[in-house]
């Protein structure tokens, strides 16, 4: 298998290439700031509204 063809496959995860996005926009956004951020403003920065977590179905169990 040549290099071309090993590099081919590389980040087909649609979700992965979309949480090293948000880790890099953070990262860009921290290296910006003179002072850590607070919850809040991470929570911000990922596009995090609410209880803290992400949009998207729900994670608990009923009760």
């Amino acid at each position: 298998m040549t290099p071309e063809e090993e590099r081919s496959g590389d980040l087909l995860d649609v979700a992965l290439a979309d949480e090293i996005e948000l880790v890099s926009d953070l990262v860009v956004a921290a290296s910006a700031s003179p002072r850590h951020f607070t919850p809040d403003e991470v929570d911000e920065l990922l596009g995090i509204t609410g209880g803290g977590a992400p949009a998207g179905p729900s994670t608990t169990t009923p009760a």
